[in-house]
């Protein structure tokens, strides 16, 4: 990631200090900062962003690591939604044609409508045939060079330090 610049006092390459990303508290109700849902055909992608979210302080929950064996599918994903302040959603072409995948996304948007905890989506691929019903989302694109700073901006608290211009 480039350092971000500042064009005050007409100084266009003036580096700004580097901003800190702080998770936020996690409520007594709350295990995780995020829920992550994907296809497992994007596993390496998905799997490729745990640790860098992870390094950060983040509680990421996902089904091969979080969901409880001897437990149905759907109770895990239910448990694990509720316990989680925000959901991840993947977004690609396999995304939108899983059932599994489109039941967390509603599950999510439900549970969103109910106590206004975010839902945010990850278009992997560009192409993708967003369902009508998470196309009123704003999106954050994975191929954005700066999709990683984004996300963690949208997921974590951001302690900003002040620039210094000299």
């Amino acid at each position: 990631m480039e350092p971000l610049t500042s064009f005050a006092n007409n100084q266009p390459n003036v580096p700004l200090s580097i901003p800190t990303f702080v998770p936020p508290t996690l409520r007594d109700s709350e295990r995780y900062h995020v829920f992550l849902s994907y296809s497992s055909t994007d596993y390496q992608w998905t799997h490729s962003v745990i640790p860098q979210l992870e390094s950060c302080g983040l509680r990421i929950c996902y089904n091969e690591r979080d969901f409880l064996p001897g437990r149905t599918v759907l109770d895990n994903m239910s448990e694990c939604i509720q316990e989680s302040q925000k959901v991840l959603l993947v977004l690609s072409s396999e995304f939108v044609r899983s059932r599994w995948c489109l039941l967390e996304a509603n599950m999510s948007l439900f549970r969103d409508c109910l106590e206004r905890k975010p839902v945010v989506p990850v278009l992997l691929e560009s192409g993708v045939s967003v369902p009508l019903h998470l196309c009123h989302l704003t999106y954050l694109e994975a191929k954005d060079p700066d999709f990683m700073y984004k996300l963690l901006k949208v997921l974590s608290l951001c302690l900003c330090e002040v620039c210094n211009f000299e």
